[in-house]
């Protein structure tokens, strides 16, 4: 068992993540200003060389299927608009993040990814359904697991030989290992990182149904997006499968399975794009 200190000081090592998280939370504050100017944000990005890269090549990917081909940050931007970026620090980060399998988990890197976006498709499906920030809500779901990278790190850096036998729930199994789940341990990640406070509570309340007062929010809307997840598959093949009839979510919001799974189409289509998009196939 590990005490709140170690995780403090493996979340502390961890510098192969770059800035891009900071900048990630930066670029959101700056795309709600409606006097946020082009400049303002190429600013901001510029700094970062692996980022502005990887910005350039997903803005020339099939996703975004510019008309003539983008070569700087600026016309990139300017193409794709100031909400867009957001979705493009996001797929950068996640890229950095989830790059090396999770052995501990016997998760692949490209899976574990997968999950990630497809995540976060659903939630800002979800978020434009109901009223809510859909930029928000895809960060919040492509970053929902990140807690599971510093747990497998944890367990790397301290030598255990632990792994996940996939009969028990994951979270009871990293409690029992390191005594902490992913979502406490991502929690304390996005904080040391600077993330708004109500962000970092999301993360933190994900595996508690008792914590959402009211079903249509980001909380309410995560803890929905795993459940229907966990019904289609993270890669939504799945698609034709048993959806919810009857779930306190969809009842707050109105949703119904029909809607629902014309909702789910839509992402199975984004994340393909996306898939593309990256070259993870």
């Amino acid at each position: 068992m590990l005490s709140s200190k170690h995780l403090t000081q493996t979340i502390k090592a961890i510098h192969a993540l770059g800035a891009t998280p900071a900048v990630l939370v930066k670029v959101a504050e700056l795309a709600k200003d409606p006097n946020t100017a082009l400049e303002d944000i190429s600013a901001l990005l510029r700094n970062d060389g692996l980022l502005v890269a990887e910005i350039i090549r997903l803005c020339n990917s099939p996703y975004y299927a510019p008309a003539t081909y983008l070569s700087n940050l600026s016309s990139a931007i300017n193409f794709i608009g100031f909400k867009e970026v957001i979705r493009l620090v996001n797929l950068s980060l996640s890229l950095r993040i989830f790059a090396r399998d999770l052995p501990s988990y016997g998760i692949s890197a490209q899976d574990y990814w997968s999950a990630s976006i497809a995540a976060g498709l659903l939630m800002e499906a979800l978020a434009k359904k109901s009223g809510f920030d859909p930029e928000d809500a895809f960060t919040i779901g492509n970053l929902h697991a990140i807690g599971r990278v510093l747990i497998d790190r944890v367990i790397e850096e301290r030598r255990f030989t632990v792994y996940w036998d996939r009969c028990q729930p994951i979270e009871t199994w990293e409690k029992s290992s390191v005594g902490f789940d992913y979502a406490e341990a991502g929690a304390a990640l996005l904080e040391h990182w600077i993330f708004p406070p109500p962000a970092c509570d999301i993360i933190r309340w994900q595996l508690n149904p008792e914590k959402v007062a009211h079903q249509v929010c980001l909380l309410g809307a995560l803890q929905f997006t795993l459940r229907v997840l966990a019904r289609t598959g993270w890669d939504f093949k799945r698609i034709d499968g048993e959806l919810p009839e009857a779930d306190p979510y969809m009842e707050a919001a109105g949703l119904t399975t029909p809607q629902l799974a014309e909702l789910i189409a839509g992402c199975r289509n984004d994340f393909q794009l996306v898939h593309q998009a990256v070259d993870m196939d």
